[in-house]
């Protein structure tokens, strides 16, 4: 997913005048985080608020942290709508570069949880998604990593 700073697939931006907002969704590995920012009618005067729509594969504590980030930003670093949207694009860019597919159910994002694969093995150093073991140590009735074998703590 991450992407020369020149290149925008998967990446769109849309205004609502009406609403009052602008709303960036970046399209990585056929899922989707959106973001939106929501203008005061005093804007510029002040800062515009900052809300994450869909975060798949982003937990909680991350994105407050992002979300701190940006709204220093905008505030305290007398940044653009620009600068924030391009800011969070490379958070996530960041987030999934070098994240690694399941070996499980082959994707990076789980389908129904909407996490990363996290859990690893101490042998193989495999990562899975904590889904994915769950439904293995269930089918299999043996808590063993599904690749190498080896117990799983």
């Amino acid at each position: 997913c991450p992407r020369a700073a020149a290149d925008v697939e998967g990446f769109a931006v849309r205004t609502s005048r009406g609403a009052r907002e602008v709303s960036a969704v970046y399209e990585c590995e056929d899922t989707e985080t959106a973001l939106v920012l929501r203008l005061a009618p005093t804007h510029p005067l002040r800062v515009p608020d900052v809300e994450c729509t869909r975060r798949v594969g982003v937990s909680e504590a991350r994105w407050r942290k992002w979300h701190r980030t940006i709204s220093t930003l905008l505030h305290a670093q007398n940044g653009s709508l620009l600068d924030a949207l391009s800011l969070w694009r490379e958070h996530v860019d960041a987030l999934f570069k070098g994240a690694e597919e399941c070996p499980i159910c082959y994707v990076i994002v789980h389908g129904t949880t909407r996490q990363l694969p996290s859990l690893a093995c101490k042998t193989c150093n495999n990562k899975f998604h904590s889904a994915c073991l769950y439904k293995w140590f269930q089918s299999s009735q043996k808590s063993t990593c599904p690749l190498c074998q080896s117990p799983f703590t």
